[in-house]
Order: C-alpha cells, then sequence, then structure tokens
C-alpha cells in the first residue's frame, strides 16, 4: 500500500497517547474505549512482522491500557475443527464475535478461487451503533475506506486510534486518526510464547 514516513504517523494528540520508551509503549486514553478487530488485517500484519498474535495476551493488553467496553473480532468463518476451537477460544478471552461465511469467487482470469470475507460495513455499522458506549475507538485495520468513519467519530468528538502496521495502512487513514499505533510498538506484548503456529 503506503509508505508513511515515521513523523507523520507520530501524532500526539490531546496529551492522550504516551510514547514512553521505544520498548515500553503506552497508551493513556482518557474515558471508555471500545475495540473493532479486523482480523484479517491483523494477521497480515502480524504474518509480516515475523510472529503470531497470542490474542489473550492482546486482549489483556487492551484491557491494561484502557478502559474498555467493547472488543469486536470480525473473522470469516472456516467451518473447521481448529478454526472452532480458536474461536471458542476468543470467545472465552472475552472478544465479541462476528463472523460470515468465507466466500470463494471464481476468477475469470485463472478460473480459480479468490476467498473473500469482507467486514467494512459491519464495524462501520458497529461502531454506528456503539458510539453512545465510547469515548475513544481503536481500530485495527488499515482500509482506506474508514477514512469517512474516522472523521465522522472525531467530529462526535471521540478520539479514534488505528492500529496496523505501516505497509498495511492507507495514508489516508493514518493522516485522519488522532493516533497510528505501528503493531511493531507492541509485538512484544502480544506475540505468542515461542513464536508457535
Amino acid at each position: 500500500m503506503f509508505e508513511v514516513s515515521y513523523n507523520s504517523v507520530m501524532k500526539l494528540i490531546n496529551n492522550q497517547v504516551k510514547h514512553v520508551v521505544k520498548k515500553d509503549f503506552h497508551l493513556s486514553l482518557m474515558g471508555q474505549t471500545a475495540v473493532f478487530i479486523d482480523a484479517a488485517n491483523i494477521e497480515l500484519s502480524a504474518k509480516e512482522l515475523g510472529f503470531k498474535v497470542d490474542y489473550k495476551k492482546l486482549y489483556n493488553f487492551l484491557q491494561s491500557e484502557t478502559k474498555l467496553v467493547f472488543v469486536g473480532f470480525y473473522t470469516a468463518r472456516f467451518e473447521t475443527k481448529s478454526h472452532d476451537a480458536f474461536l471458542t477460544l476468543l470467545k472465552k478471552a472475552g472478544y465479541k464475535l462476528i463472523t460470515k461465511p468465507l466466500k470463494l469467487i471464481k476468477s475469470r482470469r485463472d478460473g480459480g478461487h479468490l476467498r473473500k470475507a469482507n467486514f467494512d460495513v459491519e464495524i462501520a455499522v458497529d461502531i454506528m451503533k456503539r458510539i453512545a458506549t465510547f469515548d475513544n475507538c481503536i481500530l485495527f485495520s488499515g482500509d482506506s475506506d474508514f477514512h469517512y468513519l474516522v472523521n465522522e467519530l472525531k467530529k462526535a468528538g471521540k478520539t479514534v486510534v488505528v492500529a496496523s502496521l505501516k505497509y498495511h495502512v492507507s495514508k489516508e487513514l493514518v493522516e485522519s486518526a488522532n493516533f497510528y499505533l505501528d503493531l511493531r510498538k507492541v509485538k512484544v506484548r502480544i506475540q505468542r510464547e515461542g513464536n508457535k503456529a
């Protein structure tokens, strides 16, 4: 996607975000926080960084850094025993699961199938339905389609943090958010032990 310079993404707004030291990142957000995770985006970002996310650790990180009121996890349902077990673990950890079947779309070019499960509409609708319940929104996505939503949230007085990896986030989304959190800053706190699959 877009390469974003370090300076353009390190926007400190209203003293709500503190970067203590490079290895010890802290988010200080005043008020209640809702989190919306596009699973495909966070998985792709983690893969790019060469690690797997420990979702229990991620939940604990978010809980320790914010007054958490909601964590939505938006993912395709693969209909396998291992993926169903994974979703059960997420639910037990405190995530609210929003799923739909994976679509296979036939490619006209080579006759193969493209896998698709886009959650942009579901995330946007859920954010607006919950807007009265939070002061801060943390969005795990890099999709430029959320640029309009982020601007609307800010007009409503909400603080928006976009969390992704710099090569998986659009310039427009970074610039419209109050703060951009590059996942490299919290990798140590959210990665699986031994980085096992």
